[in-house]
């Protein structure tokens, strides 16, 4: 239901009753409750459900190929990524296993603390329980789906017009950041969460009861999705919501307050059994408050504002002919649609809310930040708030714009439809400075263009945009003038406009397929792998020449691309052929074992023999080609046992791996504090035999005639225990990134195990969230007990309004 809103954004509880007989006095004792029927939204034709078929019928006419299963999506991150984590994770639950750990990617790494593998998230059954890979294309459509249908709910309470609400939707499912969503899961997921989080949390704190349950189990959802830049944006615009009506005393500030913590506390506490492991990751690894500083950091480039108009303007073909600008890579598009921002426009112009005023101001914000150090905004803050430096690109702060633009239009569409009826002077003038900002860049692009080929076809681009502004005046004007059904149809017209100039603003952004491209053990199969690479007992590395190669020189057909892909086990690909690796593409990495891997590709003339060796590298590729492999018959096993154990802080250790002339047969690099431990001080004769490797534990058999080092070429992380003969023993990180144990002289049976307690630990708080949660909604129900006074009911001003007697 959507509650109406008076123009100026005051409560109708805030009126203060009129009394034409003025010698009447006004019986303040007399103030009772009475239920207001809230009043027919504008354009009441286009009801929920309608605008669901319609929004529906948007995405199949957009991707009718993947809706059908013909076609799957493919490009950049959804095969190298997305695609090979959806089908490790479907073949653990079919094996009735959780994947808290990964043994196939960078000698063996945390799974489910990566946070963005979403294995904990409700929604991830879509691809587990549905045929691949057309349930994975259909998991990122059906949150596209979900987020446009949410939007429609959100605009429909703050402007109670439906068609406003309806152009809101269409622009959020249809802009170039939603579209380039689609190659992440995890991402499509939580963006998709985005304005339901926004519309359930601002109705939970005005509400509260059962709608703070609602609140809490859509924050939820959106935090298990698996994007935490994502949601932290999203509860900054919340935050600054808060704050307004804070300052506007539209409430009990006391209530405001401990409803939006007593939110975010249950929040936190239903998700620790993911927050948690994840926390302890972050702890481990690379990234920290200096990581946007010291690594790869894309940003908008300082003319980025022109994409918000011409949306290939200084944009080339890269990766298989999908545009980007230079100088980033994380989105190949954030346009809004160009009538968006004739909307906006006349949203700020018109329409006297603070919302709008809010939301102009994150607009603005968001594309100012996501210019990076070049925009001097982001520096500054990183230097009063050097947490910011967590986020590694500075072009993910585009989402803020992207999130409040479909509202802002709708404000603006809402303000010309209720006020004046009639484009007025001001949208006159803001369409002609689109068009002649066009006109400008096309221009540009004609006198600087960056291919002699490309620029017709920038020129092309760039008039459609101005011929879809003027296509959207002309129908607005018309919509505002006309009567009932032709009134129904320019509203249809301009949903449509609107879908067109998104879906069409940028070609090839989601190429798609033939399924048949991930068919698991396909690469296996092609390049005749033997049983040597598997994870007992060798691993394979992809060179770094060839690496760098395939990174760097695509191939257009995307199809061929990626079975070279495959063929060379890029990325993740590896999953998809249950082949280990020493490789992979993987958000978090502890940070010793990212730095032992990474060093062989940054060094990429150099050969690290010994540490290849010790890795149980078993085949590399083979020189001059990209996916031919070749064997390495000096391997070791993982499993290794009667080193001579070496004490030296990690400098040495690490310095080590890398000297060709380090035996790792003969010697194990220990840390100083084993000294005093261990009683195996001398290289030993030791057998190991039964070695056996699963996704979350190795069993070995050992035989030596006294006590003797074990060293597993397996990272080396807290989560893991060990026991010999059911004993528990302590693990040694080893050669600095690695494990060892000691064990006893004689016959022993050993196992190492991953138990990760903060993933028990979090499931227990996650248990006592949801009982939270559960005796919430038992206690309390939808109506209020305790209404606001007049002088502090909620924004909508609907459900707790009062009617004082005289």
């Amino acid at each position: 239901m959507c509650h109406p809103l008076r123009n100026d954004g005051v409560s109708f509880a805030n009126r203060r009753p009129t009394n034409s007989n003025a010698h009447v006095p006004i019986n303040t004792t007399e103030i009772e409750a009475r239920p207001v029927t809230p009043a027919e939204p504008a354009e009441p034709w286009l009801t929920p459900g309608r605008f669901a078929v319609f929004l529906g019928l948007l995405i199949i006419a957009t991707f009718p190929g993947v809706v059908s299963g013909a076609r799957a999506f493919i490009v950049r991150d959804f095969g190298l990524f997305a695609y090979p984590l959806a089908f490790y994770q479907r073949q653990c639950f079919w094996r009735g296993e959780l994947p808290l750990w990964n043994p196939l990617s960078h000698c063996g790494i945390p799974y489910l603390a990566q946070w963005n593998t979403i294995t904990l998230y409700p929604g991830s059954l879509i691809y587990l329980l549905l045929p691949l890979p057309w349930s994975v294309s259909f998991f990122c459509l059906a949150h596209l789906f979900w987020g446009g249908l949410g939007m429609y709910f959100l605009a429909c309470r703050w402007t109670n017009h439906r068609l406003a609400a309806a152009l809101a939707g269409v622009i959020f499912c249809f802009n170039g950041l939603a579209l380039n969503f689609l190659m992440w899961t995890n991402v499509s997921a939580t963006y998709g969460w985005l304005p339901w989080v926004l519309l359930l949390v601002q109705v939970g704190w005005r509400e509260g009861g059962r709608k703070l349950v609602w609140a809490t189990l859509a924050s939820a959802m959106q935090l298990l999705a698996g994007s935490p830049e994502v949601v932290l944006l999203t509860w900054f615009i919340l935050f600054l919501l808060a704050c307004g009506e804070w300052c506007r005393r539209e409430q009990p500030r006391r209530d405001l307050v401990l409803r939006f913590c007593g939110i975010v506390l249950l929040v936190a506490a239903i998700c620790a059994v993911q927050l948690l492991p994840f926390l302890q990751l972050l702890s481990h690894s690379l990234r920290s408050s200096r990581f946007s500083s010291i690594s790869e950091n894309w940003s908008i480039p300082i003319w980025g504002w022109a994409n918000f108009l011409a949306p290939l303007f200084r944009a080339a073909p890269r990766s298989q002919g999908v545009f980007s600008q230079p100088g980033q890579g994380w989105t190949s598009s954030y346009y809004a649609g160009i009538g968006t921002l004739l909307l906006a426009a006349a949203a700020v112009r018109r329409r006297q809310d603070w919302r709008v005023r809010l939301l102009a101001v994150v607009f603005v914000l968001g594309s100012w930040l996501a210019l990076g150090d070049e925009g001097l905004l982001f520096r500054a803050m990183r230097t009063c708030f050097p947490a910011v430096g967590f986020v590694r690109f500075p072009v993910k702060f585009v989402v803020l714009t992207l999130a409040v633009a479909p509202l802002l239009a709708a404000f603006g569409l809402e303000a010309l439809a209720s006020k004046t009826r009639r484009l007025g002077l001001f949208e006159w003038v803001c369409t002609f400075i689109l068009l002649l900002l066009i006109a400008l860049l096309a221009a540009l692009d004609w006198k600087f263009p960056i291919s002699d080929d490309l620029w017709r076809f920038y020129s092309r681009n760039a008039l459609a945009r101005a011929g879809f502004l003027v296509l959207i005046f002309l129908v607005i004007m018309g919509f505002l003038r006309a009567q009932e059904r032709r009134r129904i149809l320019l509203g249809i017209l301009l949903l449509v406009i609107f879908w067109l100039d998104g879906a069409t603003h940028s070609p090839r952004q989601n190429p798609t397929v033939q399924p048949s491209v991930y068919s698991p053990g396909w690469a296996r199969a092609q390049l005749k792998l033997d049983n040597e690479a598997r994870p007992n007992p060798a691993r394979i590395m992809l060179g770094a020449i060839a690496e760098e190669t395939l990174r760097l020189h695509r191939l257009r057909d995307v199809e061929q691309c990626y079975l070279i892909d495959r063929l060379a086990f890029l990325d993740d690909c590896n999953l998809l052929d249950d082949v280990p690796q020493t490789l992979g593409f993987f958000a978090l990495l502890p940070e010793a074992i990212n730095n032992v891997t990474l060093l062989p590709v940054i060094y990429t003339n150099r050969d690290f023999p010994a540490l290849l060796d010790f890795m149980g590298v078993a085949q590399t590729t083979a020189p001059g080609t990209l996916c031919q492999w070749t064997n390495r018959p000096t391997a070791l096993p993982l499993v290794t046992a009667g080193q001579r154990p070496v004490f030296a802080d990690d400098r040495t250790a690490f310095s080590a791996l890398f000297d060709n002339t380090t035996d790792f047969r003969q010697a194990v690099f220990l840390p100083l504090a084993a000294r005093n431990t261990l009683s195996a001080t001398q290289h030993t004769t030791a057998c190991v035999s039964a070695v056996k490797f699963a996704n979350q534990s190795v069993s070995l058999q050992t035989e030596a005639p006294g006590a003797a080092m074990i060293v597993i070429s397996q990272t080396f992380y807290p989560g893991w225990r060990a026991y010999v003969d059911g004993r528990p023993e302590k693990i040694w990180c080893a050669n600095y990134a690695f494990q060892a144990l000691q064990v006893p002289p004689g016959h022993h049976q050993v196992t190492l195990v991953y138990e990760d307690k903060a993933f028990l630990f979090g499931a227990l708080l996650s248990g006592l969230g949801v009982a939270a949660c559960l005796g919430l909604w038992l206690l309390t129900s939808d109506r209020n007990r305790h209404p606001f006074p007049p002088s502090c009911a909620p924004l909508s001003g609907i459900e707790n309004s009062h009617s004082i007697t005289t």
